[in-house]
């Protein structure tokens, strides 16, 4: 019988999230995050997740535009297109979200229920190995305005499953350029 060795999102996520209502103001807000020591907050609704606010999220949309933050609502400012990942889903999976839509934290939902979150330091706590696929994001960022790259990220090829520098999206999947070359002559 083969064991299943594959490391999931529920097994390095964060099960216990500090969520927070789109009323609540940025004061209120930087308040909890400081309490807390964490540097995010998922805005839920009556429905579920609703987004989320970041430490990034206060500095740029609040501090750095000299905006009065005991008047301001973090519904106002979090961003609205939540990208999440189901807890079954593989770790090197959700690296590559990270680092394809440049961030650091994702949250964990299940059937519409938030379950937990997953951050870049869970990520390399529990596989060191996807290190490099974070690094090179962060290296990526940093260079974004001086190369003509498109959205590529180092990982491996789900189609022939080696590992490369560069790979795209094509049908949903992340691929080398080689295969995506054969699937775009199909």
């Amino acid at each position: 019988m083969e064991m299943d060795t594959k490391v999931t999102v529920h097994d390095a996520m964060t099960p216990s999230v500090i969520t927070a209502d789109p009323k609540t103001t940025v004061v209120d807000a930087a308040v909890l995050m400081s309490r807390f020591k964490i540097g995010s907050l998922v805005i839920k609704g009556e429905t579920g997740p609703l987004g989320i606010i970041t430490e990034s999220d206060i500095i740029a949309k609040v501090v750095a535009k000299n905006l009065t933050a005991n008047e301001i609502n973090i519904g106002q400012i979090m961003t609205k297109d939540l990208i999440f990942i189901d807890p079954g889903s593989e770790l090197n999976q959700a690296a590559r979200i990270m680092a394809k839509n440049s961030i650091r934290r994702l949250p964990v939902i299940d059937n519409g229920i938030l379950v937990g979150i997953l951050t870049s330091t869970d990520v390399l706590m529990v596989s060191p190995e996807l290190t490099e696929l974070l690094v090179e994001n962060a290296r990526m960022e940093n260079q974004k305005e001086f190369t003509d790259s498109d959205s590529s990220v180092p990982g491996t090829c789900e189609v022939c499953g080696n590992y490369v520098d560069y790979l795209d999206v094509f049908d949903g999947k992340f691929v080398c350029e080689e295969c995506k070359e054969d699937l775009d002559g199909d």
